[in-house]
């Protein structure tokens, strides 16, 4: 058996956290700053690797440990929803490359802020997760920002087919606020998951 300090398993959480809060940052920045792609798609594919070594490491770990602060199988769900979450990011802004957008556009930079901001809401629950209290209000943010966000997706999707638009970029832009609010959903299950996990464990 191996011996793994109880403290190591939410160091990794935060590192996980913290690396979800990264690409949401990267993500923002696609959208609102003239910075190559190239550029951002390769810090956050730094970010996800640096992400998805950190989850395998702590997953080959916690069968084999003598100690862990939690369940296995919430860690195991702790390591995997933000490792997920990471890569959904990093899926996101591929997507965006991959469509060849030829123009910002404001509703994809706020849809991005929601994000930063539910990622941080995210890095807080895992740094207070012994703190049930203050996971619980972390989570009615989160719920704000939710809520924040799907009113932006209805409002961004309705004016793409004002006037005389586009086609092609109107399904290229529909694509990115589907995956936009996907992300932001995926964070609010996140939030769910930890607030959940923290109740659990008073």
């Amino acid at each position: 058996m191996r011996h793994t300090r109880p403290r190591h398993f939410y160091e990794v959480f935060a590192n996980l956290a913290g690396a979800a809060s990264s690409a949401a940052r990267i993500l923002h920045r696609i959208f609102a700053e003239p910075h190559p792609f190239t550029v951002l798609l390769a810090e956050l594919a730094e970010v996800e690797r640096g992400a998805a070594e950190a989850r395998a490491e702590l997953l080959s770990v916690i069968e084999g440990a003598t100690v862990t602060p939690l369940p296995r199988e919430d860690v195991h769900q702790v390591a995997s929803a933000l490792g997920g979450l990471v890569s959904l990011l990093h899926d996101t802004a591929n997507g965006v490359q991959d469509l060849h957008l030829t123009h910002r556009a404001e509703p994809a930079r706020a849809m991005a802020s929601l994000l930063v901001r539910a990622t941080a809401c995210i890095e807080s629950s895992v740094a207070q997760l012994k703190d049930p209290e203050a996971v619980v209000q972390i989570r009615r943010e989160m719920e704000r920002l939710a809520e924040a966000g799907i009113a932006e997706y209805d409002r961004a999707s309705g004016a793409l087919f004002a006037g005389d638009p586009d086609p092609m970029e109107v399904l290229r832009w529909k694509e990115v606020y589907d995956a936009l609010e996907h992300a932001l959903t995926e964070s609010r299950g996140v939030q769910n998951l930890l607030s959940s996990i923290a109740q659990e464990s008073r």
